[in-house]
């Protein structure tokens, strides 16, 4: 949809994208053969199933919009300084923070939505140990209870394999999204100049790099996770 913004044709789904939407897909495949051959009692949990199932093709989709935007954005910053930008690449510049800022919030989502969505499925009950989880904490609740183990060590794997990308990306979620703490405000007081000083600007770049170390998780994630559990749902 977005790419309408650069005069280039709709997206072609490949690659990862279109490996995890397929790993998606096929998840609700078999719900639909199991809603129309379950009793009437067990629909309602297989039509939640479904809708949120759903709703990660949707997620996926708008991460890597949201992505592409930023790098081609990105493509156009050079200068270090704000002071010493051309206004079109000013305007470049603020169009690529929005749609990065955009980009790493729906990246965690998903994550956080695919926690839920385990949570609910393996019966993990863990909104008693923390009414607001994330989807690490879902993995260290797989990792106490001895849940799904192999799908955990895959899960886990695939995290440590991804760590330090993933959390300079959530430090600066939680700095664009929460309450700026004592923590906080010292790493804003770093950051932001005095008066007179010259605003420079983060490595775009560099920031562009762990997206897509991010984009990337998101995809072989929720591929691993739907590929294990639609083969243990056919099981039974």
């Amino acid at each position: 949809m977005l790419r309408i913004l650069f005069n280039e044709p709709k997206r072609i789904d490949s690659g990862l994208l279109l490996e995890a939407g397929n790993a998606v897909r096929a998840y609700m495949e078999l719900l639909e053969s199991k809603e129309s051959n379950h009793l009437a009692a067990d629909y309602p949990k297989y039509h939640r199933q479904a809708i949120w199932s759903k709703g990660f093709i949707d997620a996926l989709d708008e991460l890597e919009q949201s992505k592409y935007c930023c790098e081609k954005y990105a493509e156009l910053i050079h200068k270090a300084f704000l002071e010493e930008m051309e206004p079109s690449e000013i305007e470049a510049y603020h169009r690529f923070v929005y749609f990065y800022k955009n980009a790493f919030i729906r990246l965690f989502s998903i994550l956080d939505k695919l926690g839920t969505f385990m949570n609910d499925l393996f019966e993990l009950k863990t909104e008693t140990l923390k009414s607001r989880f994330s989807y690490f904490t879902v993995l260290r609740r797989m990792h106490e209870k001895h849940i799904h183990g192999s799908l955990e060590v895959q899960l886990y794997n695939l995290k440590m394999d991804h760590k330090a990308a993933m959390d300079r990306l959530r430090n600066q979620r939680n700095m664009e999204i929460h309450y700026i703490n004592a923590e906080m405000l010292d790493d804003l007081m770093q950051k932001e100049p005095y008066p007179g000083d010259r605003i420079h600007v983060e490595n775009v770049h560099s920031n562009v790099a762990d997206l897509q170390q991010g984009f990337d998780m998101a995809c072989r994630t929720l591929l691993i996770a739907f590929t294990y559990i639609t083969a243990n749902v056919a099981k039974g």
